[in-house]
């Protein structure tokens, strides 16, 4: 049976309220939704989650606005995510039944019997399920989900290296024949694609594409041969990790979104399927997160020193301009450089310690 997230909710939330994520967010009581997706997730049959699902948002009203509009909405996603239909008429028994939960006249047990005698399942082809999630998770959705390819502003600020990275998630998603992109793929991409701070930090801490593609089937099972088409979609995860990897960017006057504003995307979502991957191979997400922010703050300083000496130049023409472009992408190849070898040192030093041999001696 496959979960929704906080993130999820969300989703569904801003389309039935017409507003944006951030408004979304300010506009619930996340603490709710959490509580209730734990009570869905203690629950073993889609019947019995999906009324955990409608009682609890229900009666918790975590949302500002229309809140029975938006539990229903919720509902009718997590059951059409497990390839089922739940049916609505007459319109009128479903509301007074709300009526009743509403009323504390009826609890979890009573909405699972109620589900379960509108639940409908049907299986799907791996077409149906690619057209389904495409609807789902990118049209459907509104704003908050518009194809981020096409022309979004945000795309624009991503790196080349960036940009690299999310195309390398797409073919690890299909060589997993799943149908969409989400955190765990991109964490992929950032290891495959070998280049910058974040691909280092996870090599350091041991945390490589095989071990995480095992994992990936572990947690969610490879998807059926031949289902991935062309076009994948983003998940709502993957999507709000680009969202958060901009505004982390922007905080930190970078000039681009980089592979490692992309890896504190996934490491602030630690419910991600990516988050508790890194949570399995690494000490904890903290942890990565430290490292990752050590070497990010190393190198900003370095480059802020050569653009502040440039900035002084008193011939600060577009020549310079240009020539300020050209040193900074020369002092990314020497940071690069002194940091492969400033591992292949401490790599050198760690052996030399393992035989007993002091390498300050």
């Amino acid at each position: 049976m496959r979960h929704l997230g906080r993130y999820d909710v969300l989703a569904v939330a801003a389309r039935v309220l017409r507003c944006a994520s951030d408004d979304v967010v300010r506009r619930s009581d996340l603490d709710a939704i959490d509580r209730v997706l734990d009570d869905v997730r203690a629950t073993g049959s889609l019947a019995e989650a999906a009324g955990a699902l409608l009682a609890g948002l229900v009666r918790a009203r975590p949302f500002d606005g229309p809140n029975r509009v938006v539990a229903v909405a919720v509902v009718l996603q997590f059951v059409s995510l497990n390839r089922a239909d739940l049916q609505l008429e007459p319109v009128t028994d479903v509301d007074e039944f709300l009526d009743r939960i509403a009323a504390g006249e009826a609890g979890s047990d009573d909405a699972a019997a109620f589900v379960r005698s509108r639940l409908e399942h049907h299986p799907v082809t791996p077409e149906d399920l690619q057209e389904h999630l495409h609807l789902e998770l990118l049209d459907g959705l509104g704003d908050l989900l518009q194809d981020w390819w096409r022309g979004d502003p945000m795309y624009e600020q991503f790196s080349e290296t960036a940009r690299h990275v999310i195309v390398l998630a797409q073919e690890e998603a299909r060589s997993l024949d799943h149908v969409y992109v989400g955190t765990e793929h991109l964490l992929l991409g950032l290891i495959t694609s070998g280049q910058g701070v974040a691909a280092r930090v996870l090599a350091d801490l041991g945390i490589t594409a095989p071990a995480v593609r095992d994992l990936v089937v572990e947690i969610i099972g490879r998807g059926r041969s031949g289902a991935s088409a062309a076009a994948i979609p983003f998940t709502p995860r993957a999507k709000s990790t680009f969202e958060f990897a901009w505004g982390e960017a922007r905080a930190r006057g970078a000039e681009q979104v980089g592979p490692e504003h992309l890896l504190l995307g996934v490491l602030h979502d630690g419910d991600g399927v990516g988050g508790q991957i890194i949570t399995k191979l690494a000490e904890s997400t903290d942890e990565v997160r430290r490292k990752l922010e050590k070497r990010m703050n190393w190198r900003q300083r370095s480059e802020s020193l050569v653009a502040g000496m440039l900035a002084e130049d008193p011939g600060n023409t577009w020549t310079t301009y240009g020539r300020r472009h050209h040193l900074l992408a020369e002092l990314n190849a020497v940071l690069d450089e002194n940091e492969r070898l400033h591992e292949q040192v401490a790599a050198l030093r760690e052996l030399l310690r393992r035989h007993h041999i002091d390498p300050d001696g």
